[in-house]
């Protein structure tokens, strides 16, 4: 698997340094999880650490939220940060009862790429990263959050989908 797709469309000098970033915690995840490996130590580790960074992050959501209960001010707020660009987010659906977004890059694949992951650890390593996306969809009761394909399984784009509960 090549990633031909995971090309990068945004190029400024704060989403370039913000991808930089990412890009090296791409790399202290996959070089963690190795040394671990080594000592005979599996990716729980790494799985537990970066949920609870998810579930952090959710919890400051929330707290800045007017209602932490509305899926109409989470769609409202998800993604409207320095993520959009670095991930270059495109909303593809945006209504009372569902938000869907593509990721059309990703700078942790192409870390990984860099790195001279096989096709098979890349997608492990994503799957391990997005223990955080699934911890902060946790920290909202109303929403069901669905991960619909990746970058990282060779998929043009990632896509991530938030469905409001019914009540």
């Amino acid at each position: 698997m090549s990633f031909e797709y995971n090309q990068p469309s945004i190029s400024d000098f704060g989403t370039d340094g913000m991808r930089d970033i990412s890009a090296r915690r791409a790399a202290t995840i996959s070089n963690m999880i190795d040394e671990a490996g080594k000592e005979g130590i599996g990716d729980d580790f790494a799985r537990r650490a970066i949920a609870r960074y998810g579930a952090d992050n959710a919890k400051a959501m929330r707290q800045a939220m007017k209602d932490p209960d509305s899926f109409d001010e989470f769609r409202s707020l998800f993604g409207s940060d320095h993520n959009k660009n670095i991930f270059e987010m495109e909303i593809v659906e945006n209504n009372e009862e569902r938000l869907s977004i593509d990721f059309h890059y990703c700078p942790y694949v192409e870390q990984w790429v860099k790195q001279g992951r096989s096709a098979e650890e890349i997608a492990h390593l994503c799957d391990v990263t997005m223990e955080g996306d699934r911890e902060f969809a946790k920290q909202f009761p109303g929403i069901d959050f669905k991960l619909d394909g990746t970058i990282a399984d060779g998929q043009k784009v990632c896509r991530l989908r938030f469905t409001r509960k019914e009540a």
